[in-house]
């Protein structure tokens, strides 16, 4: 992987890490807002989906920071697009289309293998 291809996932994972925090930032400031909204009974349940819709985005949100986080940590370390079981080099395709990619497609397609139950 060259130098450029780190400044560009560098680039755009901090990116996506601001846009979160400002998406986090947001939700904070509707979910103290739908608080104090009353109302009937329709009104109160389309809130409270309303609520969990968003509880269950912003949850996605942060686990999405943590994997954030961690590849920018893996650029600082110097092992960015490195597999953590076979220690080879991730595809740039891959990396691409999932920037926080752990492993490589063949680690990965082999932690996916069902495996067979011990009898």
């Amino acid at each position: 992987m060259t130098g450029r291809d780190i400044l560009f996932f560098k680039t755009f994972l901090l990116t996506q890490k601001s846009s979160i925090l400002n998406k986090t930032h947001e939700f904070k400031t509707d979910q103290l807002g739908l608080q104090e909204v009353t109302g009937d009974d329709a009104e109160m349940a389309s809130r409270d989906l309303s609520m969990n819709v968003s509880l269950h985005l912003h949850e996605r949100d942060r686990s999405a920071l943590l994997q954030i986080d961690r590849a920018l940590g893996k650029i600082e370390g110097g092992t960015y697009g490195q597999c953590e079981l076979c220690s080879e080099h991730i595809e740039i395709k891959r990396l691409k289309a999932r920037p926080f990619a752990l492993l490589c497609i063949d680690c990965m397609e082999e932690q996916e293998q069902p495996r067979p139950l011990p009898h």
